[in-house]
């Protein structure tokens, strides 16, 4: 199997996500083939005593699109760059999967306009996998691909997460719920009313409206289904939270000699703590419903993170995870829904 990673786009230098590229491609026994500047990439391989060959390859590129740029320009203006020279390729059958920690805005554009959507796929949705206090995980779909949705397309984000988690995660009989400001049925705008009706209605083992404060201690459902507005509030709002607790802690340890002690005390505890919730361990977030295996990693992933997202795009594309999305939207289509 062969994963092209887009080395340009994300926070940190080219070297720290090449390293997360060398260790997946060693751990996971892949080729991987490094979407970017060619000079950049070889020198960065050169000083890990990596050789370029079947293994590791370069898919050179002479433009980058940053986190700043207006996504839709720069697909279409800058069509050497690494992320648009990356989604080509993936289109053309020369990777199974493409990985990016770039521009989110232009990742989802390239791939819709680009690889094209499953058939029957309104929209595409971004599912993040989300780290709980007892270990295991949920999916919050969609967390950023659309800020704006119809009722319809929360629908499918249901159909696509639940797939996901059952064929990828390994999850049996995955529960779905509505992200809602409250578990009682009549609660919630319009859309979550009209979202409510046809989750309730569709062949989908829908558990009713969850909030927010439950996810990440009583794990209530596998799937979380929300727009990409609040979904996206939700997970940096998530982050926020985590690195602020961390910081509290940090400062009460060092606060006095009581604080030390007790400090030492629970480190063990602490590094748990930190190692269920790190974003730089879940893996990165899929783009469910384009015709392609394309996950989003964090602009700020380091080299482990990519390691871990590459591992995702890995887990998808060994899955076939679009065939069986693409299987279950033809099932409806069938049953006439």
């Amino acid at each position: 199997m062969r994963i092209l990673l887009d080395v340009m786009g994300g926070d940190l230098p080219p070297d720290e996500l090449i390293k997360g590229g060398v260790a997946a491609g060693h751990a996971l026994d892949i080729d991987i083939l490094f979407s970017g500047a060619s000079d950049v990439i070889s020198s960065a391989l050169s000083r890990m005593h990596e050789r370029i060959g079947s293994r590791f390859s370069i898919l050179p590129s002479s433009q980058t699109i940053t986190m700043t740029e207006p996504p839709v320009q720069a697909v279409r203006k800058k069509k050497d760059s690494s992320l648009v020279n990356g989604l080509v390729a993936l289109k053309g059958g020369d990777a199974d999967a493409f990985v990016s920690p770039g521009n989110t805005g232009a990742v989802v554009a390239g791939a819709v306009f680009i690889i094209g959507r499953i058939a029957g796929i309104p929209r595409p949705g971004i599912a993040a996998t989300i780290p709980t206090v007892e270990g295991r995980e949920i999916i919050v779909i969609d967390v950023g691909a659309n800020v704006d949705c119809a009722p319809d397309h929360l629908l499918y984000f249901a159909l696509m997460g639940a797939t996901y988690a059952r064929d990828v995660l390994g999850i049996d009989h995955p529960q779905i719920g509505l992200l809602n400001i409250g578990t009682e049925q009549a609660k919630g705008n319009k859309l979550a009313h009209r979202v409510y009706d046809l989750l309730s209605d569709a062949p989908l083992p829908f558990a009713g409206n969850v909030e927010g404060h439950h996810l990440l201690t009583e794990r209530p459902v596998d799937v979380v289904v929300c727009d990409g507005f609040i979904g996206n509030v939700f997970l940096k709002t998530l982050e926020g939270g985590i690195s602020a607790v961390s910081s509290i802690l940090r400062k009460g340890v060092h606060g006095n000699l009581r604080g030390q002690v007790g400090g030492l005390i629970l480190r063990p505890v602490f590094a748990e703590l930190r190692r269920k919730l790190a974003y730089n361990r879940s893996g990165g977030a899929p783009l469910l419903g384009v015709d392609g295996s394309i996950v989003i990693a964090h602009g700020r992933s380091d080299a482990l993170a990519i390691e871990s997202a590459i591992s995702a795009a890995y887990r998808a594309a060994k899955a076939r995870l679009n065939e069986k999305i693409a299987r279950g939207i033809s099932g409806w289509s069938e049953n006439g829904i």
